[in-house]
């Protein structure tokens, strides 16, 4: 929002600001302390030092000099100057009738004006629009006003209107002239304002040419309106259009702030002979109000001790508390309460957007009080921690097993684009279905909720491998979201902790390029990948004491000839394979992807209690064997037999070498092979007789020999 320092000045007492010294002054670091954040400073001999604001999405309030000074007046407890108003508004009614027919416009008022053959525009106006004179006075000074008080105001040329002004919705998209001259489609659910044969204006949005004020215009229709803020965004966005009325609509404006800008912007025309000698003025001959409800009288209650509490500020007053409020035009009851000090606050109409509980008020008290006045001091932390919910848990038993072989956690967006909506459709017809489309992102590239993890983990792996990063490996904790087959029923129901409507916990889990980060041996084959990300896999099923085992899958995402369901046990619970090749060469990866999803819920359920082995402080023996394997054989396989031959004090069995030398025709794979026990020290002997013993059943029954 551009707000220029002169017109703050006229309203309240400012720091200083002097134009050569605008972006180090004293009132840029108090906009910046308050939270109006200045993005620009321009200064110029004509406009003074003007300011670029950055405003909250909830703070309509903001859009304005009164809303900023109002935050100023909370911080220096100066007080605010009211701008001078006309005495009354018409009392007769406008000269057409008035139809409301939608609720997202719960508040409409046409004010009938007429204007002069020549108004010039008064000084105290020109002096903060922009190309004063260019446009017929009234649109300016509506411009003024609103950079003043924060409301939208439109004005219709009386002549070019037919019967009567009706306010509804849009039943199919249209096409509109705008004022800047463009064409538009306004799409179907818009709010319209329409007389008997037109549209003459998108509300909240842009007027239309076919009403516009011209320099011949003579009497004019000011309209002044609070329209749904959603529906203005929705809007907007599908017509490809920001203005400085649909700004401040989207955020929500005082909705009983529409009489005072019209008093305000009568004063300002029919002053406009007292302030310019011999130039007549406009006048008002007509007032139609029309509101659905009168606006909510909202309270919300909040003690001293929760705000001291809250922003640690145990020296925190009544008296600067109450005063605070005051200027941010709360209306404020104070209560003893035991030892403390209760509040009843009555919320200020321009507020009504986004102040509903005690917290939102603690947050204006921040702002006003400053945070650098609260202590950076972490508060008394109870030592009992609470005990873990089942996605914790669930995290807590699996994150070893992923950090064990080598992943990094990492967050991911819940959202993606229509084009990556697109491309998972040319892969599963009828998935953008089962999206999840936002109705007013904030971004073109947020437009719908994710449905799989596999687009957002693959651009992760692509931009680390385009960055030199060898052996990628991540996984992510998080939900996906898909439409219900059936919509949800409003009936309350019993229901699982980790039931959602919409959404899923899930597991994901990606890896390409490498998977060990050395530079002494070759990559492994797209074969050894596959086997070590199952085995990171199976890691993660015995980490939650289940089996590991694969099936049948038929997951479009994932290439058709490579993928699998992983079972725990004789349950499915998620699904793993190589990422489709059309999402890999979107994302220019030239490696092939590996991509795991598992479904926290059902590994919830099936998850058994994993007994932690018994440690022994004893010392252990171990065995190195080079056995002759057979090149088709597994030596998986081999190591299984060992550990089913039920050696007595066996500890553990792994593989440590398997190589082939080219002149022979068997591998020579080295197994090591410990014993140990809980209660003694083994003997040499002992675990000689046991080595010989699985030498002789190893070639007895399977035909393998030692070399």
């Amino acid at each position: 929002m551009k707000l220029h320092v002169r017109l703050l000045e006229k309203i309240i007492e400012i720091p200083d600001c002097a134009p050569e010294n605008a972006s180090r002054s004293q009132l840029r670091q108090l906009l910046d302390d308050i939270g109006l954040e200045v993005k620009n400073v321009d200064v110029s001999n004509d406009k003074g030092v003007v300011f670029t604001i950055e405003t909250l999405a909830n703070r309509g309030d903001h859009l304005s000099a009164q809303g900023v000074a109002r935050e100023i007046a909370a911080r220096t407890l100066a007080q605010p100057k009211i701008p001078t108003l006309a005495a009354k508004l018409s009392e007769r009614k406008a000269g057409i009738p008035v139809r409301r027919m939608t609720d997202n416009c719960p508040r409409y008022a046409l004010l009938e004006m007429s204007l002069p053959a020549e108004m010039p525009l008064r000084n105290d106006v020109a002096a903060f629009v922009d190309e004063p004179g260019k446009r017929q006075a009234i649109v300016d000074i509506l411009n003024y006003v609103q950079m003043e008080c924060g409301q939208p105001m439109h004005a219709f040329d009386a002549d070019k209107l037919d019967g009567e002004i009706i306010i509804d919705l849009a039943t199919k998209a249209e096409e509109i002239e705008a004022l800047d001259g463009k064409t538009y489609t306004v799409p179907e659910g818009s709010i319209l304002i329409r007389d008997r044969k037109k549209i003459v204006a998108v509300a909240g949005v842009i007027g239309c040419a076919n009403s516009m004020v011209t320099e011949t215009t003579r009497k004019v229709f000011i309209e002044a309106a609070v329209f749904d803020p959603t529906s203005v965004r929705i809007t907007a966005r599908a017509m490809g259009i920001s203005t400085d009325a649909s700004h401040a609509f989207e955020r929500g404006i005082d909705p009983e702030g529409i009489p005072t800008a019209l008093k305000r912007l009568v004063f300002l025309a029919e002053g406009s002979a007292g302030t310019i000698h011999g130039a007549e003025s406009a006048h008002a001959l007509g007032y139609t109000y029309l509101e659905n409800a009168p606006a909510e009288k909202r309270r919300v209650v909040v003690t001293l001790g929760a705000m001291k509490k809250e922003l640690n500020l145990p020296r925190l007053e009544e008296v600067e508390v109450v005063t605070r409020l005051k200027h941010l035009g709360y209306g404020v009851e104070a209560n003893a309460v035991g030892k403390d000090r209760e509040f009843t606050l009555t919320i200020p109409s321009w507020r009504l957007w986004d102040v509903r509980n005690p917290e939102d008020v603690i947050e204006d008290i921040a702002r006003s009080v400053s945070l650098n006045r609260v202590r950076p001091e972490l508060p008394p932390l109870d030592y009992e921690a609470p005990p873990l919910n089942p996605i914790e848990t669930l995290f807590a038993r699996v994150r070893p097993a992923l950090v064990g072989n080598g992943f990094f956690e990492v967050i991911t967006k819940g959202f993606y684009s229509a084009a990556e909506v697109a491309l998972l459709e040319g892969l599963e017809k009828g998935s953008s279905a089962r999206h999840v489309a936002l109705k007013n992102s904030l971004e073109v590239s947020n437009s719908h909720m994710k449905l799989t993890n596999v687009i957002h983990l693959t651009k992760l792996l692509a931009v680390n491998r385009k960055r030199g990063v060898r052996a990628p490996k991540v996984f992510e904790f998080g939900r996906i979201f898909e439409k219900p087959t059936e919509q949800p029923s409003d009936e309350p129901k019993e229901r699982d902790s980790l039931d959602y409507n919409y959404e899923r916990d899930v597991l994901t889990f990606a890896a390409a390029g490498r998977w060990a980060d050395v530079e002494w041996r070759k990559g492994e084959s797209l074969e050894e990948q596959a086997r070590l990300f199952k085995g990171a896999i199976a890691a993660i099923i015995k980490s939650l004491g289940g089996n590991f085992s694969a099936g049948k899958s038929e997951e479009k995402f994932l290439h058709p000839g490579m993928q699998a369901s992983v079972k725990m046990g004789r349950n499915v619970v998620g699904l793993f394979g190589v990422v489709h090749p059309v999402i890999r060469e979107a994302y220019d990866i030239h490696e092939e992807v590996f991509f795991c999803e598992l479904d926290a819920k059902l590994m919830y359920r099936f998850m058994t209690k994993v007994e932690a082995p018994a440690v022994s402080d004893l010392p252990p023996i171990s065995r190195d064997i080079t056995l002759k394997i057979d090149p088709k054989e597994q030596a998986g396989r081999v190591l299984r037999i060992i550990n089913e031959a039920n050696l007595e004090s066996l500890a553990e069995a792994s593989i440590i070498d398997d190589f082939r030398k080219q002149e022979e025709s068997f591998r020579r794979v080295t197994y090591r092979v410990t014993f140990q026990r809980l209660d003694r020290t083994l003997k040499h002997e002992e675990v000689d007789t046991c080595i010989t013993g699985l030498l002789d059943t190893l070639k007895a029954k399977h035909s393998i020999e030692m070399i």
